[in-house]
């Protein structure tokens, strides 16, 4: 299998949710601790200003608790009891705090693709199966999404071929644009 990136669109992936009118593209994954929970949320932008001070746009009803290693349950359980129709707030980074870049999280996901890929795309993102395996295949990466339970999709363009019957004859190029699920 091969993987292409078609453009940096990957690296900054729409959270999908219900709870908002548009889908926002984030940058970033931050984890933070407080009072013995673990939390993640996405990030839409940050800051660093003259006088080293981090900063992140986030959204206070997208916090979610980590369940468990991979289990997350979204959760408006904070600090400013975020209703649905919340603002992006600043807040500034603490030592509860760890910053993952989705440039990061998405490239080491789609570099242990390579050897975990089941052939199979999908629809859409936890949607029914698209086609058949397809193992002999070249992956471009075209988009990105976070689903609400914070899966990580990416959005594919798959080219490979069929072969049937006389190999040197009946090869004919299969090409389908689907998701892949990357992390969990």
């Amino acid at each position: 299998m091969k993987i292409q990136l078609a453009s940096t669109l990957p690296f900054t992936p729409v959270q999908l949710d219900s709870q908002h009118a548009e889908p926002r593209r984030s940058v970033a994954q931050l984890q933070t601790h407080s009072n013995g929970v673990d939390f993640v949320q996405p990030v839409y932008e940050f800051r660093h200003t003259d006088d080293d001070v981090v900063s992140y746009l986030v959204d206070p009803s997208d916090k979610m608790k980590i369940e468990s290693q991979h289990a997350l349950s979204v959760t408006a359980a904070n600090d400013n009891c975020a209703t649905a129709d919340s603002e992006l707030i600043w807040i500034e980074h603490t030592d509860s705090m760890t910053y993952k870049p989705y440039a990061f999280l998405v490239m080491s996901a789609i570099s242990q693709l390579v050897s975990k890929w089941d052939g199979v795309i999908y629809r859409t993102p936890t949607g029914e199966r698209l086609s058949e395996s397809a193992f002999e295949a070249t992956l471009q990466v075209v988009d990105a999404c976070v689903c609400p339970q914070g899966s990580l999709w990416v959005m594919v363009n798959l080219t490979s071929e069929s072969v049937s019957g006389d190999v040197a004859q009946n090869r004919t190029a299969v090409r389908q644009m689907g998701w892949v699920p990357v992390a969990v």
